[in-house]
């Protein structure tokens, strides 16, 4: 084996391994769910239970809702975001399930961000959606969203 080929074993070797690092650096990061205790609003403070996780895969955030209990004390709903939205568009969709009152609804629900605060806000309906001011109010969703900066 000449020295010409010999530097090139050498130099694959090394990429190799440097290909082996940057996979156990990575693979841990990607996708990986992390908990975090929602600020919200609209509910009877101390009463909101649930799983609230977020992951963040490049520049999107996904925003895991399973809210268990959670008791209403106004017509609207709305739990700060665990990492800022990129506020210049606006996201939403449907909720998975939605409670208002102690009665799970028929209808569809909707999610919303957007405008000027870091917040997801829940809606009773697809549109304005206001829900009972009392009684048991729970929402499930997954939200995606881009991150801000």
């Amino acid at each position: 084996v000449s020295a010409f080929e010999e530097s090139i074993i050498q130099r694959i070797k090394r990429l190799e391994r440097e290909v082996e690092r940057l996979q156990r650096w990575e693979r841990p990061k990607l996708g990986q769910w992390t908990s975090f205790t929602p600020t919200y609003t609209d509910w009877t403070s101390g009463t909101v239970k649930g799983t609230f996780k977020y992951s963040i895969i490049g520049n999107i955030v996904f925003l895991l809702i399973d809210m268990t209990a959670g008791t209403s004390n106004s017509t609207a709903a709305r739990i700060d975001l665990p990492v800022n939205a990129d506020l210049t568009a606006s996201y939403g969709g449907a909720l998975g399930m939605a409670m208002d009152n102690g009665v799970v609804l028929s209808v569809a629900t909707k999610w919303y961000i957007g405008g000027t605060n870091q917040e997801i806000a829940f809606a009773s309906n697809m549109g304005s959606g206001l829900w009972t001011a009392s009684g048991t109010k729970r929402v499930r969703c997954l939200a995606i969203y881009a991150k801000g900066t």
